[in-house]
């Protein structure tokens, strides 16, 4: 199940006995923890549902799920006297079109009677489908990770991370704290900055290593150094700030794809299709990447590569 990032939205339980919805013997309580550390995020009590009996939900704040990640909920409650407990996993993620802006962008009505009405999960669905398409054909993840990366230093002041940086809060060399932008405190004596391709930190020198002499000063140097072999931890933001135009453009065409009557063709591995008086054959390169030639070329620069971008 998904839940989206930066939006407030419910989660829900239904309560069952012998196959048939029931109330709870009072309203469930629900404890909401990070998904790989377990660490507790919030709780709190279900609310029932007006009108739809053993029906409860549990509504989870924007400010929950700002960035990508794994949730779990722990739901207890009683039937009857006998304690029951309900575990459920979220995933939280980036959509690369916000669900408001696919409605308008495929000119689709919102509402039953509306000109080419599309039921919300149905587009949500559509959503999650151009979604997969894309990460599976750039190996790329378009969201917001928050998250602690290794790198290790080359004797240089650029330190190369492997992943895109958005913001950093905390550096550690060798495991101790020399950068620590919440508390404010830097012991490493120099800024830090992040490249302009996201890819890097870079030291900020303050000068030449040179002294009056002409001589390289190792007492009071200017510049900074990522040391060799040395570790450095850094803990923030990872990913896409926001989802590129081109990404979102492609994720227009497979979208519009998924509605297509052609889709249920190329699903089944169907190459040709001759209905009536209608003849069709696709081509070998529709069973290939996105399976959309255009959105291919849109998303080609995004393929992920091995080569170190500074």
């Amino acid at each position: 199940m998904e839940l989206y990032t930066g939006l407030t939205q419910d989660i829900y339980l239904d309560v069952y006995e012998e196959d048939e919805l029931r109330l709870a013997d009072s309203n469930p309580t629900v404890s909401i923890y990070d998904g790989d550390t377990d660490v507790l995020i919030i709780s709190g009590f279900a609310n029932p549902e007006i009108n739809d009996e053993g029906h409860y939900s549990f509504r989870v704040l924007d400010n929950y799920v700002m960035t990508d990640k794994s949730l779990k909920a722990v739901w207890n409650y009683a039937i009857d006297g006998n304690p029951m407990t309900a575990t459920n996993y979220y995933s939280v993620v980036t959509p690369y079109l916000s669900i408001s802006e696919a409605y308008t962008r495929l000119h689709a009505g919102r509402e039953e009677g509306d000109q080419n009405y599309i039921h919300f999960h149905e587009m949500q669905q559509a959503e999650k489908f151009a979604r997969f398409m894309v990460e599976n054909y750039t190996g790329v993840k378009f969201g917001k990770y928050a998250k602690t990366i290794t790198a290790y230093g080359q004797d240089a002041d650029v330190l190369y991370l492997g992943e895109r940086i958005i913001s950093y809060t905390a550096i550690k060399e060798n495991g101790k704290t020399v950068i620590d932008t919440v508390a404010n405190t830097n012991s490493f004596n120099f800024p830090v900055e992040i490249t302009d391709t996201n890819h890097s930190l870079r030291i900020v020198s303050l000068g030449d290593d040179i002294n009056e002499g002409g001589k390289l000063d190792i007492v009071y140097p200017l510049r900074g150094n990522f040391y060799n072999g040395y570790r450095y931890d850094i803990t923030g933001v990872f990913g896409w700030k926001f989802v590129p135009e081109k990404v979102q453009q492609a994720m227009i065409m497979l979208m519009k794809d998924y509605f297509g009557k052609d889709n249920i063709w190329r699903a089944r591995f169907v190459q040709n299709v001759s209905y009536g008086d209608t003849d069709m054959e696709f081509s070998k390169l529709a069973f290939r990447g996105t399976g959309n030639f255009y959105a291919d070329k849109l998303l080609d620069e995004f393929k992920s590569t091995n080569m170190a971008v500074i």
